[in-house]
């Protein structure tokens, strides 16, 4: 009988959409996550092991799959977790001797098949953030309309009409005015929200707007 073990894909918006990866003694990179121990939960393990490995403590994290290649001397059972980077400090522990946020368009080659599980958790996250508030777990207490706006296109991987998001947004009650706003350099300061009791899904108008970020690319000449 094959052995468990948990990987935690955990993701994050800062200037792009970002994985949080650990490195154990040697090159190879790889997701926090570690057997399975008895007498615990194999969320309360991957919870446990994301906590121990890097310092982020997640409230919650969603089972995406389980990984069992014909060759895998063990089951991979990974989760999704969705967490504001500024929230946590990082601090490698247990085996891991660095700890670091990655893009995820530039990983290093990861020890398998975490790759997989990176890719398996981006699918989820960009399935949910088209019909749920989930990317609102990737932000700060306190933020701007343009930041929750980035929050969103960077989970969906798509560009969203600004007018029509920040209506819709505000509308729903998802995001509710705290009376302060910030100064980010010269113009007006941004108004400030925090998480409201509305519920806010990307709406159809809002899809149709939006273009695949890959998209914005302009096609080069040929030879």
């Amino acid at each position: 009988m094959k052995s468990a073990a948990t990987a935690v894909v955990t993701l994050t918006v800062r200037s792009r959409l970002e994985v949080l990866l650990v490195r154990n003694p040697g090159t190879v990179w790889t997701l926090p996550g570690a057997a399975a121990p008895k007498g615990m939960s194999i969320e309360e393990a991957a919870r446990a092991a994301l906590a121990e490995q890097t310092g982020v403590r997640s409230p919650t994290a969603e089972q995406l799959y389980t990984f069992d290649g014909p060759g895998d001397d063990r089951v991979t059972i990974a989760y999704l977790a969705l967490v504001p980077p500024q929230r946590h400090a990082l601090t490698p522990g247990g085996d891991a001797v660095e700890v670091s946020w990655l893009g995820v368009d530039d990983l290093p080659g990861l020890t398998p098949p975490h790759g997989l599980v990176v890719a398996a958790g981006l699918e989820r996250l960009r399935a949910k953030a088209s019909y749920s508030s989930a990317p609102f777990a990737m932000l700060p207490e306190r933020f701007t309309l343009a930041e929750v706006q980035s929050v969103f296109e960077h989970a969906l991987g798509a560009e969203l009409d600004p007018r029509n998001f920040r209506r819709d947004i505000v509308s729903s009650g998802a995001i509710a005015a705290v009376g302060r706003t910030r100064a980010s350099g010269p113009g007006r300061p941004a108004q400030l929200f925090r998480r409201g009791t509305g519920e806010f899904a990307v709406d159809a108008r809002e899809r149709r707007a939006s273009r695949r970020l890959s998209e914005r690319e302009e096609p080069t000449d040929a030879a």
